[in-house]
């Protein structure tokens, strides 16, 4: 699966609790690896912490399963998870972490979607489009749009990442997406 492809809707993995077997759980990796090495890539610019911060979450995910099993958004929960991760990361190198764009790194590093060549790379200018301009907001602006368009969570998945109210997020969403248009604009009168 790539990064934008749709999660399961009528597994019982995810819609019963928390995979209790490890066929169950290999199932759940597989629908949110690659993008949690991707949320946790661009909150740490660095694919190889990414890679060991989603290992290191899916170890402690297994682990803690019977502890979960009446966890039902297990998406929320694994990013939420992600998150923290990132941030002790983050606090261990005592410095900010740096955005590094997805085409900094070879191809391998990242799933992608197979797929027609100029497909794929329209695609990735298409990305880092995204992410330039994803730069120029608020740091919590710019983090929900990402859960939201890139990690396609709902809103309320999103408010358990970020912890914050589902108003907050829906907050941050609309002035991110207003200051979006509003650099577009001034960019395309130019």
């Amino acid at each position: 699966m790539g990064f934008g492809s749709e999660l399961p809707e009528s597994t019982d993995a995810w819609n019963t609790g928390w995979p209790q077997s490890p066929a169950e759980f290999e199932g759940l990796i597989e629908a949110y690896l690659a993008r949690l090495v991707l949320y946790a890539f661009r909150r740490l610019g660095n694919i190889h912490d990414a890679e060991d911060v989603v290992q290191e979450v899916f170890i402690r995910a297994f682990a803690r399963r019977p502890l979960r099993k009446g966890t039902i958004r297990m998406g929320s929960y694994l990013y939420r998870m992600t998150a923290n991760a990132c941030t002790d990361v983050q606090r261990q190198r005592k410095r900010k972490p740096s955005r590094v764009s997805l085409t900094d790194i070879d191809d391998e590093a990242v799933p992608r979607e197979r797929g027609n060549p100029s497909e794929a790379a329209a695609a990735a200018e298409e990305t880092r489009r995204a992410e330039e301009l994803l730069r120029r907001l608020p740091k919590a602006q710019a983090e929900a749009i990402q859960l939201r368009v890139f990690g396609e969570l709902q809103l309320n998945e999103i408010a358990d990442v970020m912890g914050c109210s589902i108003h907050t997020v829906s907050s941050r969403l609309r002035y991110g997406f207003k200051k979006l248009r509003g650099i577009v604009l001034r960019e395309w009168k130019q």
